[in-house]
């Protein structure tokens, strides 16, 4: 677990800005706000490790780059990512950058602190590749077009299924990943190596031909 790390919020909203770090000073939680990702990265290698609550679309360098060079730069601090509207695409995108969890704004208090505390427990203790392999071909399919980034309605069309039997099979993957949203399956997708799968392995046919 990492209970000490303190939290850093990157947003280029000071009302955000000024919200979070109220928020969680009510709760015990050290922050430091940074308006852009520049200045938070500029002050990187001084900082000591925590969990960085970062939005993905600012002036300048996006959340995703920003996540992306702390990777680069050999860091381990967990990444979750709040943004305006969110979409599966872009979820994907910020999950292979390297964020845990991806939060669309506005959100409840309750929300942003639970997944703090995940970020706390960073990495699960669960073996994804235990858990994935033991997932029904059928699941499989629908994990890997998720990590692939389909919407639900997508994955009907290419399964040739209903949009409500795809919500179904979403259910049962997030019951049986302990995931709480469809950021945190994907994240247990790439984790498991979901997506590496061509989709003739997954006896569809590719949605962009």
């Amino acid at each position: 677990m990492l209970p000490e790390r303190p939290v850093y919020i990157i947003d280029d909203e000071p009302e955000m800005c000024r919200s979070l770090s109220l928020l969680l000073s009510t709760d015990g939680v050290p922050a430091r706000s940074f308006g852009c990702g520049e200045l938070f990265l500029d002050a990187l290698d001084q900082l000591p490790p925590g969990i960085l609550i970062c939005d993905v679309m600012m002036p300048g360098i996006s959340g995703i780059e920003v996540t992306r060079t702390v990777v680069k730069r050999g860091r381990t601090d967990p990444v979750i990512m709040i943004a305006g509207h969110a979409d599966i695409p872009l979820a994907v995108e910020a999950m292979r950058a390297g964020a845990i969890d991806f939060i669309e704004k506005p959100f409840e208090a309750s929300t942003i602190l639970s997944a703090i505390a995940s970020a706390r427990c960073w990495p699960p203790l669960h073996q994804t590749d235990v858990l994935a392999e033991e997932l029904p071909f059928r699941e499989r399919q629908v994990l890997e077009l998720v990590v692939s980034g389909l919407t639900s309605k997508e994955i009907a069309r290419e399964l040739d299924i209903s949009p409500r039997t795809v919500e179904t099979y979403r259910t049962k993957l997030l019951k049986k990943t302990g995931a709480s949203s469809t950021a945190q399956l994907i994240r247990f997708g790439l984790q498991a190596g979901a997506g590496r799968l061509s989709f003739t392995d997954l006896g569809v046919t590719n949605p962009d031909e």
